[in-house]
């Protein structure tokens, strides 16, 4: 949206009705300009009349909410050229006001009467605020509407959560996240799994392929924190690739080898993590065996490194460490696709898969012990 223009998204002939009751607001923003106050949500009946006027909004470069004469502003100062996940909840059992960025609480006020307006349009990128109109300047996504009040761990979970991977049916390629990033798989099978279903993967040419994460490595920005998380439960046991990662165009000069496993018996292998075409991998963890529920999660952050957990409990870490960008979206691959490095790790992952994570954001131990007992 280009706010020199006017530009902003009118939900026409349409009132929604969030009057006298709890409701969520929510979604992603990307400002490009913040000159001045910058309207994201709104919708009024009378921009004078206490209650009856909507706006959530950028003011003073701050994330702020308001009812007209009942508004909370946050505390973070918003910059440009940044995405946001934002979020809005008011509770009308509570009679709270609650702000949130990128998942985490920004401002909370007690006391605060409802949203009264009975009329008026839905305006996405403007808002009415007093006299003025406020438009946006930059991009705005997902937005989403949720007519009762989200508890903060539900907006966590949709400010962090890329994507989320169940393999349940009917869809075993749907992402049941946030984002909607549904995936594509080859030559796999549904299978009982450790929750519900799971995806088997039982031949050299079957795999699993989703599009479009933002910050994990060959992404559009690099040394951004993120988590991967899923059970694998090996059929066999030899050296072998499970997840990889790629940038765009697909090629292997933006290619990592992610999660693996090594073996040099055959009986019992050796996971490991991280390796491309000129680096050996960064951690090795314990030793899975063949026809076992195995969790593991790979956390990042630039200061933490690459933080290796399986079955809930921390094995290695690497320490601070920075990772690739490719400048654009990225794949990521669960099963074998191409060669990404020399070695015997090359070689397609036999078995079954469930469960799979991707957030945005380091895991904590608490996070990682609730993926691993479900």
């Amino acid at each position: 949206m280009n706010s020199s223009m006017n530009q902003s998204f009118l939900v026409n002939n349409t009132f929604l009705d969030l009057s006298f009751k709890s409701f969520t607001i929510e979604g992603w923003i990307y400002p490009t300009m913040l000159s001045t106050d910058r309207g994201i949500f709104g919708q009024c009946q009378c921009t004078t009349c206490t209650n009856q006027c909507l706006y959530l909004m950028i003011h003073v470069n701050h994330l702020y909410i308001g009812f007209t004469s009942n508004d909370l502003s946050g505390t973070t100062t918003i910059s440009v050229n940044t995405w946001y996940h934002i979020a809005f909840v008011y509770n009308y059992q509570t009679q709270q006001q609650i702000l949130y960025i990128n998942g985490v609480q920004e401002a909370i006020k007690s006391n605060a009467q409802s949203y009264q307006g009975k009329t008026g349009n839905i305006q996405i990128g403007s808002t009415q605020f007093g006299s003025t109109t406020n438009f946006f300047n930059g991009y705005i996504d997902n937005v989403m509407v949720t007519t009762r009040a989200k508890a903060a761990s539900e907006v966590l979970h949709d400010a962090s959560v890329m994507a989320y991977y169940s393999f349940d049916l009917p869809n075993p390629n749907a992402d049941s996240g946030p984002n909607g990033l549904n995936a594509t798989s080859m030559n796999t099978t549904t299978v009982s799994g450790r929750v519900n279903y799971a995806m088997r993967l039982v031949i050299a040419s079957a795999y699993f392929q989703a599009y479009g994460f933002y910050q994990i490595p060959y992404g559009v920005i690099g040394s951004k924190p993120f988590s991967v998380s899923l059970w694998i439960n090996p059929a066999y046991i030899f050296s072998s690739t499970i997840v990889q990662m790629f940038g765009t165009p697909l090629s292997n000069a933006s290619c990592m080898n992610f999660l693996g496993t090594y073996t040099a018996t055959g009986s019992v292998a050796q996971i490991t993590v991280v390796s491309s075409s000129n680096s050996p991998s960064l951690l090795t963890g314990p030793f899975v065996t063949a026809n076992t529920w195995t969790h593991i999660s790979i956390t990042y952050s630039s200061t933490d490194g690459y933080t290796l957990y399986v079955n809930g409990i921390i094995y290695d870490a690497t320490g601070s460490w920075l990772t690739v960008s490719n400048s654009s979206l990225a794949y990521l691959f669960i099963g074998y696709f191409t060669p990404c490095n020399i070695g015997s790790s090359n070689v397609a992952y036999y078995g079954s898969i469930d469960e799979a994570y991707i957030h945005n954001r380091e895991l904590t131990q608490s996070d990682v012990t609730g993926l691993a007992n479900p």
